[in-house]
């Protein structure tokens, strides 16, 4: 007989289970952060990576060590700010100020992409204003916001003039068109148009920047309630702890870059 037996009766080990089974259950039952949205590397990609991205590593730092999960799912943009908005799920990972305009925000911005207008290497082509798109095949993400004057221009755009991508990994396609000359020009971020190219084996001197727009910061932004703003409160007080231990900058190093 196990000597642990003979010192405890069968019905207190038998409670000493069930308190260990509620207090898993408890655990298992814990809150959720539910966060959303496509495939945009190296902010977030694929939830289940080594990588999953540095935004997705963020939250799970901030988060999981409150005993708040991080769940991470990717879907089309567009679909996951209208469930943000409508509460069905807790928020979306970097949305701009405009993009934003009905969810909750912190003070700490989570990114500061630039966006760049890009084509082929031997396209001659160049950006001075939306007068400048006119003949032009270009590539855009649904529900994405760039900057204001390429917004309206593509909020009234149709095909042929503008293909949108609508998908959980859109700028992996879109890059694939423009490489194939399907579309003459894709609006996107610097950083996602390198890794999209690094990742698909692609040289980064078949294709330039035809036009650049100044950094805007972008945020993870939740439900507009009470959750919503203890979320975004929480993130703030967060991530200011990352960058006084150094952290942020390490896992910043993962993606190949650090923040200035």
């Amino acid at each position: 007989m196990s000597p642990f037996r003979s010192l405890f009766p069968r019905r207190f080990l038998i409670l000493l289970a069930g308190l260990a089974f509620i207090t898993r259950a408890a655990a298992a039952d814990g809150e959720i952060l539910r966060v959303r949205a496509d495939s945009w590397m190296p902010f977030n990609g694929d939830p289940a990576a080594e990588k999953p991205g540095y935004v997705v590593e963020f939250l799970r730092e901030v988060f999981e060590p409150q005993g708040v999960k991080v769940d991470y799912q990717v879907m089309p943009w567009a679909d996951a700010l209208k469930a943000a908005t409508a509460g069905e799920i807790d928020g979306v990972l970097c949305a701009n100020a405009t993009e934003a305009e009905k969810l909750v925000i912190g003070r700490e911005a989570i990114a500061e992409p630039q966006f760049s207008l890009f084509v082929r290497k031997e396209n001659t082509w160049t950006y001075q204003n939306l007068r400048s798109l006119q003949g032009v095949r270009l590539g855009a993400v649904e529900g994405y916001s760039y900057w204001e004057s390429i917004d309206g221009y593509l909020k009234k755009g149709t095909a042929p003039a503008v293909k949108f991508y609508n998908g959980n990994s859109p700028a992996a396609e879109a890059v694939a068109d423009l490489s194939s000359g399907k579309i003459d020009v894709f609006v996107e971020s610097v950083l996602v148009f390198y890794w999209a190219l690094k990742n698909t084996g692609q040289k980064f001197s078949d294709f330039r920047a035809a036009y650049t727009e100044p950094t805007e910061p972008l945020f993870v932004a939740f439900t507009k309630n009470k959750q919503g703003t203890e979320f975004a409160r929480k993130l703030d007080a967060g991530l200011a702890k990352l960058k006084a231990s150094g952290r942020y900058d390490a896992i910043l190093d993962k993606y190949g870059f650090t923040k200035k």
